[in-house]
């Protein structure tokens, strides 16, 4: 029992310490890691720093939603669909901790896209949506055109996303959870099968939140 309580103190303790000693002067702060400062290859974009591109999908309550409910915002995004019986569940299972986490926290917002929009429905991401607590305002469930969304992953996220073979998993598409800050750029991607990798994307999420605080 003694262990166990040793365990539990030290998960709650050295992550706080460390984000203590990280934001202790300019010095001690070490930024994440900005991906595609060159840009990527194969994108329509004119060179330069990469970023999220415009987009115009619709979200689970059928409002419009934008590269501009981005803007400003510490974004969590995935790509799954509702179909699907192998990756998805843990990944939005895995959400649904990352959003407690962040609840209170209006700079932060989650954001799922689904690569299967014609089944996907308004209607069906909004069953999806509660049936994992994704609370409007804070997590989005996104559909749109198949090769606007299959763009946005490939281009815009730089995720493998294509069609698959015809069958009930007609997609494939990435397990990973990615990070993106208040500027549109990537800062991480995490495995989001794995509730270890979506710990450190929850304390990577804490310590951007310090980097933007200090600009």
């Amino acid at each position: 029992m003694k262990l166990k309580y040793v365990l539990l103190t030290l998960l709650i303790v050295v992550p706080v310490v460390l984000i203590v000693l990280l934001n202790t002067g300019k010095n001690h702060f070490k930024p994440l890691t900005i991906y595609y400062p060159e840009g990527i290859e194969d994108s329509s974009s004119t060179g330069g720093q990469h970023v999220i591109p415009p987009f115009a999908l619709t979200d689970q309550q059928g409002n419009p939603f934008t590269e501009a409910n981005l803007k400003g915002k510490i974004v969590i995004a995935d790509f799954i669909f509702t179909r699907c019986q192998t990756i998805c569940p843990e990944m939005s299972s895995q959400l649904k901790r990352v959003q407690q986490s962040f609840l209170n926290d209006p700079s932060v917002i989650l954001v799922s896209h689904t690569v299967d929009p014609e089944y996907d429905t308004t209607a069906v991401l909004s069953d999806y949506a509660k049936q994992y607590g994704a609370q409007y305002g804070k997590w989005f469930l996104l559909n749109g055109p198949k090769d606007k969304l299959y763009n946005l992953a490939r281009k815009g996220y730089v995720l493998p996303v294509q069609d698959g073979d015809g069958g009930p998993e007609d997609f494939v598409h990435s397990d990973r959870i990615v990070l993106v800050d208040k500027l549109g750029r990537i800062r991480g991607y995490y495995n989001g099968t794995d509730p270890l990798k979506v710990d450190t994307l929850v304390m990577e999420t804490r310590l951007l939140m310090l980097e933007e605080d200090q600009k």
